[in-house]
């Protein structure tokens, strides 16, 4: 079997589809708070309720809102570089001993990429606000003890691997995986989402409003890997669609239990690992048209991983034949290093895991036309493939010096970037919108703690301005 663990395959889907921020693809709202000011299908993965709330315009499409996170709390600036700019090169003794240091952390990269295809939304008075979407996402993130970081830029060269057991060839008291890892997690996923989503006014005084939403989506699992060894214990799983050009050896002839599905489809109707459903929750409110508040719960749900599925259980440590990484292409290498004998695989059968779940809060205030401030606040519910490694927080200021343009900055914490401090323009034309953003001006500028974003939006629309109210 070769390249079991395909780091490689998620963030090439990663690199093709742009990167995104921690706050989804939403270009229009406040750096470092969206949760009580996105309206219309920006709303949707936030807060459905929202929709309930008038908006400024009946309706509302677009044609791609695209964007991008890469950072780490361990790495420098320089360091990080070299998986960008010297990909093909080949790591020196002293790197591979600095790099050893700087991935033991538990935030040693962390990546989320969000592009919304399209979204249109519509408000109905009376009646509500529906909104629709199609989403893709690839979520990642990376933290190990130092014998995970031993193993894969030292290899066979790791420590652990230099004890008698190892080194005598004594069978039977080989570390158990769970323990040696002990602290280590390397999870990715990649979704493909079908959005509904229905927000209403239940209360409306002429002080302040309630609304209510709800969020449907139908969820396509392209593709995850989910190693966590924690608290003596083993979550070591694997299901990729075929459109990543898995190889798998003889197992789909030789294996009968393994459930091998190797229609790719195309992007981005692609033939998934698994399928699941997933639900959101949420209640909004605005008091005296100034104040904005909103409280939801995300990524409620499961999918059920059936297709392409690799499982293992805790397990002696195997010795390996690698070098550790070859190059600076760090996905594709520690691909071939984990898939080395490290573990031993089971295949077949069905796996079903939760949605990564998050409690979503924000507060938001306007007191004129030209000035929002805003404050956000998302707990990661469970620790799963594709949630966040910590909590996130932020404080966003939008100010317009003229009718049509906003510009946006705050400061942002957690989500196991630090604290960063993003900036962002945008252009609003009426009928037609476009900015861009990054979430860390200082990620940018200094060597240590680097984060690198970008946040676009395109061809967006608005038809039908609300003047009064109806």
């Amino acid at each position: 079997m070769k390249s079991i663990l395909l780091l490689i395959i998620f963030l090439s889907f990663a690199h093709v589809t742009v990167w995104a921020q921690n706050e989804k693809s939403v270009f229009t709202t406040h750096a470092g708070a969206v949760n009580a000011f996105t309206r219309d299908y920006q709303s949707i993965g936030i807060n459905p309720a929202n929709l309930g709330l008038r908006h400024t315009y009946k309706v509302a499409f677009s044609f791609g809102e695209l964007g991008a996170g890469l950072g780490s709390r361990s790495l420098t600036q320089s360091q990080l570089n070299k998986f960008i700019t010297a990909i093909d090169e080949t790591p020196t003794s002293e790197e591979r001993q600095s790099f050893v240091d700087a991935f033991a952390n538990t935030n040693a990269l962390n990546l989320t990429t969000d592009v919304t295809l399209w979204g249109f939304s519509i408000q109905i008075p009376k009646v509500g606000g529906f909104a629709v979407s199609n989403r893709q996402r690839v979520l990642t993130h990376i933290g190990l003890n130092k014998t995970f970081a031993e193993i894969l830029f030292l290899g066979k060269n790791a420590s652990i691997y230099q004890d008698p057991t190892f080194q005598d060839k004594v069978l039977g008291n080989e570390p158990i995986v769970s323990n040696a890892f002990s602290g280590s997690k390397l999870q990715i996923a990649a979704f493909n989402e079908w959005n509904l989503a229905y927000g209403i006014t239940v209360i409306d005084k002429d002080d302040w409003k309630l609304a209510v939403g709800l969020g449907y989506k139908y969820i396509q699992g392209i593709g995850i890997l989910d190693f966590v060894a924690q608290d003596g214990k083993l979550r070591a799983y694997n299901a990729m669609s075929a459109v990543f050009g898995v190889d798998y050896g003889d197992l789909p002839t030789s294996d009968p239990n393994f459930t091998y599905v190797s229609e790719k489809g195309n992007f981005p109707f692609y033939k998934p690992a698994g399928t699941g459903h997933g639900f959101d929750i949420g209640l909004s409110a605005e008091i005296g048209e100034k104040v904005k508040a909103s409280l939801s719960v995300t990524d409620l749900g499961s999918i059920k991983w059936k297709n392409n599925l690799l499982q293992a259980q805790d397990q002696p440590l195997r010795p390996i034949q690698s070098d550790g990484m070859q190059t600076f292409n760090i996905f594709s290498q520690a691909a071939t290093v984990l898939g080395d004998g490290m573990l031993s695989y089971q295949s077949g059968g069905t796996y079903t895991a939760s949605l990564p779940t998050q409690l979503r809060a924000g507060i938001g205030f306007s007191p004129n036309e030209k000035l929002d401030l805003g404050v956000d606040f998302s707990l990661p519910l469970n620790d799963v493939a594709g949630n966040l490694p910590e909590y996130y927080a932020g404080v966003g200021i939008g100010y317009k010096p003229a009718s049509f343009i906003r510009i946006n900055t705050g400061v942002t914490s957690g989500a196991g970037y630090g604290v960063n401090v993003p900036a962002g323009i945008n252009f609003d034309f009426g009928a037609y919108e476009f900015g861009f953003a990054t979430r860390s001006v200082n990620g940018l500028l200094t060597e240590k703690n680097p984060y690198v974003s970008a946040l676009f939006g395109v061809l967006r629309f608005k038809i039908g301005k609300i003047e009064s109210e109806e």
